[in-house]
C-alpha cells in the first residue's frame, strides 16, 4: 500500500484531487462493469493494448480526511491528503488483454479511479462511483432503545459529504465519516409514542438542513439521499436510567507535553470535577521550592471581552534531594476540556503536562411531571473550544435547542418544558462543531445541530452525549 503525501486545500467545492493521469502516449484501456457499485461488491475491469504477458497492477486511488484545527482548539475545517494502494496484480494475456475481478475496497463513497500501473508509470485509468449503503439496527424495541444507523460509502468531497437525519419528519442531526474512511455510524435511541417511525436520511453540506428536492439537485445521479428506514417502539417500560456516556478507557484526550527541562506526569488524565489525580515530577532542582499551577481560558466568543489563558497557583512545595515530588490534587470547579498544568521556579518553566476535564450530570428533576411543567437540567465540565462548549438538545428526537458553558467557567443550567402524552419521554443531549474560523468554508452544513456520529467522528477527542428521560403522568 503506498500513500500519497500531496495536502489538498481545505474545504474546496468539487475539488478533484486524483494525481496525474495516465502517461501520454499510452495504448492501453480499462473500463469497469458496473460503473456504480457498493463497498463489498465485485467489479469487473477489463483492459486491453497491453503488452502481451505484462503485469499489471490495478491502482485504487482515494484520499485521506482529517479534522483541522488551529492551536488544537479552533474549527478550521477538513483537509485531504492523496492516498492510493494496490486492489491486485494482473497478467496481460498474449493479445495484451487483462481480465479480472475485485472488491470494492471499504472506503469513501463518490468517484474513484482505479488505474493500471507497469513498473513505474501509470498508463490507463477508468471511472467508478462508490454508491452508500444504509442500514438500521435494531428495528424494534422499547422506548430508549439505543438505534445505530449506519452509512457505507459517505463521500469525502466537502460539498456532498454530510447527511442529515428526520425522525417522524422532525430534524435530529447530522451525520459525518470524515476520520471513518467514508463509514458514518448514527447513535440514537429510539423515541415514542407505541407504533412504527420514520427515519428518513438525506444530504445537504451547504445548510444545517436537509435538502428535499433530490431530483432537482445537481447531485441528483447519486442515490441515498431521501431513503427511509423503520423503527417498531414495541413497549414503554418506564425511563431508563439517565447517564453521560464513559469514553475513558477508549479516548486519548492530551498529548504528553515536554515543556521545560524536567518532567510531569498525571494520572489519571482526565475526570469529572472533584475527582482525586496524582501528579509526578522529575528531573527537577534538588531541593528547590516550586510551584504548581493549573490552566485555564476565560472570556467568551459572542462580546468583545475575547479569550486569556489564566494561570492559577495550586501548591507551592519542595523537591526531595533526587529533584522529585508527589502531590495528590482534586480537579477544580472549571471549564471542561483539556487544561496545562505546570512547574514553575521564578520565571522559568521546569515541566508541564495535561488533563481534561470531562462533563458530569449534576441534576435533571423531576422525573415525573405534568405536561407543562419543567425539567430543572444542571451540567458541568463543558469545554472552551469550538468542538466541546456546545451541547445540542433533542426531546423525543427533535432537536430544540442548543447550550454554552463557555463564559460560566463549565456550569450550565436550563430547563426543558414537558410536551406530549402521558408515558416517557426522552432528552438526549449531543455533541457539536459549534463553528468554524472562516464560515465561508465547506462544509458548512454541521455548525450548531447535533452531531450523531460524535462517538467516532468527532475533532480532537471523543466527547460523550448526555442521555436523559422522564414521564409524563396525568
Amino acid at each position: 500500500m503506498a500513500a500519497e503525501s500531496r495536502v489538498i486545500s481545505r474545504g474546496t467545492e468539487g475539488t478533484d484531487t486524483q494525481a496525474d493521469g495516465p502517461a501520454i502516449g499510452s495504448t492501453a484501456r480499462l473500463s469497469l462493469t458496473p460503473g456504480y457499485a457498493r463497498v463489498g461488491e465485485a467489479v469487473r475491469v477489463r483492459g486491453e493494448g497491453f503488452a502481451p504477458g505484462v503485469i499489471a497492477q490495478l491502482i485504487w486511488h482515494t484520499v485521506d480526511a482529517r479534522y483541522e484545527l488551529e492551536r488544537g482548539t479552533e474549527y478550521l475545517g477538513q483537509g485531504f491528503s492523496e492516498r492510493s494502494w494496490t486492489l491486485r496484480d494482473v497478467r496481460a494475456d498474449r493479445d495484451g488483454a487483462i481480465d479480472a475481478t475485485f472488491e470494492v475496497p471499504r472506503d469513501f463513497g463518490g468517484s474513484h479511479d482505479v488505474r493500471a500501473r507497469v513498473g513505474d508509470q501509470e498508463v490507463a485509468q477508468a471511472g467508478l462511483i462508490v454508491t452508500p449503503t444504509i442500514s438500521l439496527s435494531p428495528s424494534e424495541g422499547p422506548i430508549g432503545t439505543e438505534i445505530e444507523v449506519t452509512i457505507v460509502g459517505v463521500e469525502w468531497r466537502p460539498n456532498t459529504s454530510v447527511w442529515h437525519m428526520l425522525y417522524d419528519n422532525k430534524y435530529l442531526g447530522f451525520l459525518s465519516a470524515v476520520t471513518q474512511r467514508g463509514v458514518a455510524t448514527a447513535h440514537i435511541r429510539a423515541a415514542g409514542p407505541l407504533g412504527r417511525h420514520v427515519i428518513a436520511l438525506w444530504r445537504n453540506a451547504y445548510n444545517s438542513t436537509p435538502y428535499l428536492a433530490r431530483d432537482a439537485s445537481p447531485f441528483r445521479d447519486m442515490p441515498g439521499p431521501g431513503t427511509e428506514l423503520m423503527f417498531t417502539v414495541t413497549s414503554d417500560d418506564g425511563p431508563p436510567d439517565q447517564r453521560i456516556e464513559d469514553f475513558s478507557t477508549t479516548d486519548h484526550p492530551w498529548p504528553s507535553l515536554t515543556t521545560g527541562p524536567g518532567s510531569l506526569s498525571v494520572f489519571p488524565d482526565r475526570g469529572r470535577l472533584g475527582d482525586a489525580i496524582a501528579l509526578h515530577a522529575i528531573h527537577l532542582p534538588p531541593s528547590t521550592e516550586v510551584a504548581v499551577r493549573w490552566w485555564t481560558t476565560v472570556g467568551d466568543r459572542i462580546t468583545n471581552v475575547g479569550m486569556v489563558e489564566e494561570a492559577r497557583m495550586r501548591r507551592v512545595l519542595t523537591t526531595d534531594a533526587r529533584g522529585q515530588f508527589a502531590f495528590d490534587m482534586t480537579i477544580p470547579d472549571d471549564l471542561g476540556g483539556q487544561h496545562k498544568i505546570d512547574v514553575i521556579h521564578g520565571d522559568q518553566v521546569l515541566a508541564s503536562t495535561g488533563v481534561v476535564i470531562v462533563p458530569a450530570l449534576v441534576e435533571a428533576a423531576p422525573r415525573r411531571l405534568r405536561v407543562g411543567e419543567k425539567i430543572d437540567i444542571h451540567l458541568k465540565g463543558l469545554g472552551w473550544t469550538t468542538y466541546d462548549n456546545t451541547y445540542t438538545v433533542t426531546y423525543d428526537n427533535a432537536y430544540i435547542g442548543y447550550v454554552c458553558g463557555f463564559s460560566t467557567g463549565g456550569d450550565v443550567r436550563f430547563t426543558v418544558t414537558a410536551t406530549g402524552v402521558p408515558g416517557t419521554h426522552i432528552v438526549d443531549l449531543y455533541p457539536t462543531i459549534y463553528k468554524e474560523k472562516d464560515p465561508s468554508v465547506m462544509p458548512r452544513g454541521m455548525f450548531s445541530v447535533p452531531q450523531l456520529t460524535y462517538r467516532d467522528d468527532h475533532p480532537q477527542r471523543r466527547t460523550p452525549a448526555v442521555r436523559l428521560a422522564f414521564e409524563i403522568v396525568e
